[in-house]
């Protein structure tokens, strides 16, 4: 045993270190084996290798940590958008919502004007089925802004089919007002007396021979105005055998309106006029035994007993 001791020692060199001091102190050395300096480094690197590891895996802590409060901030961030959105489309809803009750009671009133109270046909084309509400738990996730989006889309095209509906009630509506106005119910004088009715009669003159009278004649003061008993486009607005000033109007619709004896002319032909309108005056033009005014409705251009039409 003692030979390899021996030869141990004789392949692994002693280094000497002098370690001199200033200021005339004695000198130091340090003796050190090759060995012991291979145990040191091998040491030392461990310690390197650990220490690196130790300040990796604290890099990807710190890194980690970083990455995770930037994601929080970016959640805090959408969650914010997301809370703002579903906010909007909530004030949204409600705002449709009550355009929805303003738009029903107003539907409402429009029928009953037409006389339809309580009847809502669907709209042609349109299946009102997928609009009505529908829902239950939710079987699946889905997010609170795409179900509020999804509200609103379906608001939006039930406030879209009612203003379609609307607007067709509306021109139903214009179209009956119109008929009404073309509709010759206004009495044209302001009172007077029916002098001569619809039909049959004697002669005015006093002759025996029998007389067939397309309208009534009012009798009414010299002067008095004579109104359109509807709206309507003047055809005809002058002197006319028999009648002596005369103006006829087309109301459309099938109806005209005849007046006669008048003592003055109030519009011109091609003139449009409103009901009630002033188109002349009272007077006994023509083939006439005093002042009054000659009234006459045609339908489809015959002659009737205007006491059908006029209040």
């Amino acid at each position: 045993m003692e030979p390899i001791k021996r030869q141990k020692k004789e392949t692994d060199p002693i280094y000497t270190v002098m370690l001199i001091p200033h200021k005339g102190r004695e000198p130091r050395s340090i003796h050190f084996r090759v060995s012991f300096l291979k145990k040191l480094g091998v040491v030392c690197g461990i310690v390197c290798l650990i220490g690196a590891g130790v300040v990796l895996k604290s890099s990807h802590t710190v890194y980690k940590a970083q990455q995770n409060e930037q994601e929080l901030l970016s959640y805090r961030s959408e969650k914010a958008v997301q809370e703002e959105k579903i906010g909007k489309l909530l004030q949204e809803n409600e705002a449709i919502e009550k355009e929805m009750a303003e738009i029903s009671k107003l539907e409402e009133a429009v029928r009953r004007e037409l006389g339809e109270s309580g009847v809502q046909p669907s709209r042609s084309g349109i299946d009102r089925s997928q609009y009505l509400g529908q829902g239950g738990p939710q079987s699946a996730k889905v997010e609170a802004v795409d179900v509020y989006a999804a509200q609103n889309k379906v608001l939006q095209e039930k406030v879209k089919d009612r203003k379609a509906t609307l607007s067709d009630l509306l021109g139903r509506l214009r179209e009956l007002n119109q008929r009404k106005a073309a509709m010759p119910t206004l009495w044209p004088t302001s009172g007077g007396t029916i002098t001569s009715y619809f039909g049959g009669r004697s002669d005015p003159f006093g002759n025996r021979s029998y007389d067939w009278h397309p309208g009534l004649d009012i009798a009414n003061d010299y002067g008095a105005p004579v109104y359109a008993s509807a709206s309507g486009t003047i055809e005809e607005a002058g002197w006319v055998s028999g009648y002596g000033r005369y103006v006829r109007i087309q109301h459309g619709y099938g109806y005209e309106t005849a007046y006669g004896h008048m003592s003055e002319i109030a519009v011109q032909s091609g003139q449009s006029v409103t009901k009630g309108e002033i188109i002349g005056y009272v007077g006994s033009t023509g083939y006439s035994t005093g002042p009054h005014v000659h009234f006459e409705v045609l339908v489809n251009g015959q002659v009737t007993d205007p006491l059908e039409l006029v209040r």
